[in-house]
């Protein structure tokens, strides 16, 4: 039976549990940072989400009050991590989005993260019968 959690997680717009039946948790911890009108680096302090906890969402938003279309796609690093088996990824993305509306402007936000995937047990193979 699915954790309480499991079925808040949501990612590619599907219960976590339907989009990546192999893992158990996903806990990601990360940090948006990007540049004030100054130029001065900004943070909003580390953050952390897992599927088990039910705080897991596969984009996370750009906090930029001007940004359109920004975000950060974490459900295709998980994808990413699932196919591979992969346990732990480290990295940094950059907002997709832009600032303004005819200037278009990149966004300057970025997100450092980590993501630790607890997978389920493999089946075992059944041995065939004599």
């Amino acid at each position: 039976m699915a954790e309480s959690g499991e079925r808040r997680a949501w990612a590619s717009d599907q219960p976590f549990a339907n989009a990546f039946p192999e893992v158990r948790d996903a806990v990601v911890e990360y940090e948006i940072s990007g540049r004030d009108l100054r130029g001065e680096g900004t943070s909003r302090g580390r953050s952390t989400m897992s599927v088990v906890g039910g705080t897991f969402q596969g984009r996370i938003p750009c906090h930029h009050p001007q940004c359109h279309g920004g975000g950060f796609e974490i459900e295709r690093i998980v994808d990413q991590m699932v196919k591979a088996r992969q346990e732990t990824r480290e990295g940094v993305l950059v907002c997709p989005g832009w600032i303004g509306d005819s200037d278009r402007v990149p966004c300057v936000n970025g997100v450092s993260y980590t993501v630790v995937l607890f997978f389920r047990p493999r089946p075992r193979p059944e041995k065939p019968q004599r």
